[in-house]
This record gives C-alpha cells, structure tokens and sequence, in this order.
C-alpha cells in the first residue's frame, strides 16, 4: 500500500471523522457454528456486554474481534456516559490483539477500524490525533479488503469514511490529505448492493452518507424506508430501525 504524508484535519472537527468507522454499523454474526455460539446469542438479543464476556473468554481472535465490537455496541447505545471509556478502551485493546493474533484475517481488521471510530470520540483532539487514528482506520479497512474484497462489512465501513472526511475536510483538502473522495462512496456503496442486496444495514447506512455529502435526499429518503421494511433479525438490527426512522424525520422536516 502506498503511503500518504498525513496532513492533520482543522483541530476542531477532527473527531469527527472518527466515527467513520461504522461502519460501523455492520456488525454482522458470523454464521459459523463452534465455541462462539453462546456469544453469537448473547449479541442476537442485546445483551452485549455479555457477549462481550463469553467471546473473550474463547481467546482466539475471532473471539476477541468479535468481543470487540460487541463493546463498541454496548458502549454506544446501552452504556451509561460514565462507562463508555472504560468499554472503548477495553475494546481497543482486544481489537489489537486480535490484529496481532491474525494479522491475515479481514474480521480482525474491521473489528479494529470501528472502535478506533468509536474509540477516538472519547479523546480530546490532541490525543485523537496523536493516536493518528483517522488514518489507521482507513488503513485498517483498506487491509481487510485486500484480505477479503467482497467483504460487505469492510466496504460498507471504508464508503463511509470517504464520506464522512469529505463533509469535514471538504472535497479537496480530503483528496489530498487522506485519499477520501466522494465517488468513492458511491462506488463502494454500489459494490455492497452487488454483493447483499436487500440487507438491512447496508440500506440504512447510505442514507446517511449521501446526507453528509448534500446529495440525493430522495434516495436516501427510500433508502430508509426500505431499510425499515425489512424484519429486523437480531438487537442490533432493532436499533438500525429506529436510528434509521429518526433520521428519516429528521430528512422529512428538513433538517
């Protein structure tokens, strides 16, 4: 891979970007039978911090990829604002060891790239950037597509961090400093429906992006909606559907 002379963001809105990880938003079960099973139920129902509990618990790193991005859920959407530190941090550190246990495994790496996300939101601006996490976050999805280039998790993640620095940095300052393009978002996006149409997350999670990018609000408008008429199949799916039915009034009312 290329290297890229990192140029830091305008310090006010470089957190920003962090969350570009959601890719985030895919966290997915994986459909393997074996020592995860017990985890995988935990996660269908919400119950993420036991997940997060019964999947450390098995060591390997799939184990404790998947350990860490059940915090990253806990922490963002159950956790008390008191907690959510401790549980990034703790994520963090599982997420690397899985990347040093498996450094060829895609999951490792996208299991990374979203709680750096999510993990850099708890820093202030000097630390975020020193951890040069808006960086190692595109770096993280951009391995684990060399790993895995159908990976829907991995697309769907990487599409919405070009979108997510191009709405903070701007079109230009973005291309140079990080590589983020806008039609990038569109091409990966369009690779994701290629590979999962219909699913669920996917549909909800370019809504978003095109409103960070002023575009086509009724497409993202239908997007939602289809989103939302798909059954939800586990807890975090629940979650999309209501994440996503704000965002549609919010997009309906104007804002």
């Amino acid at each position: 891979m290329q290297a890229r002379h990192i140029v830091p963001l305008p310090s006010s809105r470089f957190r920003l970007i962090l969350a570009a990880a959601l890719l985030a938003a895919l966290t997915a079960v994986p459909a393997a039978a074996g020592p995860l099973d017990g985890a995988r139920a935990a996660w269908s129902e919400g119950r993420f911090l036991e997940a997060a509990d019964m999947a450390e618990e098995t060591g390997g790193p799939e184990g404790l990829a998947f350990a860490a991005e059940s915090l990253v859920l806990q922490a963002s959407y159950l956790a008390a604002e008191q907690d959510r530190p401790a549980l990034f941090e703790r994520a963090l550190a599982l997420a690397m060891r899985a990347v040093e246990a498996a450094p060829d495994e895609a999951y490792a790496h996208i299991a990374a790239a979203r709680v750096m996300g999510r993990h850099g939101q708890t820093l202030s601006t000097s630390e975020a950037s020193d951890r040069g996490y808006a960086g190692k976050i595109r770096d993280s999805l951009e391995r684990a597509l060399e790993l895995k280039p159908a990976s829907v998790k991995a697309m769907t993640g990487l599409a919405i961090w070009h979108a997510r620095v191009v709405e903070v940095a701007g079109s230009f300052l973005a291309r140079i400093t990080y590589g983020a393009r806008e039609k990038s978002v569109h091409e990966l996006f369009g690779r994701v429906f290629e590979a999962a149409p219909g699913e669920k997350v996917p549909l909800f999670e370019y809504a978003p992006a095109l409103r960070m990018l002023d575009g086509d609000m009724d497409r993202a408008r239908d997007l939602l909606r289809q989103a939302m008429a798909l059954p939800a199949k586990n807890a975090y799916q629940r979650i999309v559907d209501e994440r996503a039915a704000k965002l549609l009034a919010e997009i309906e009312a104007g804002g």
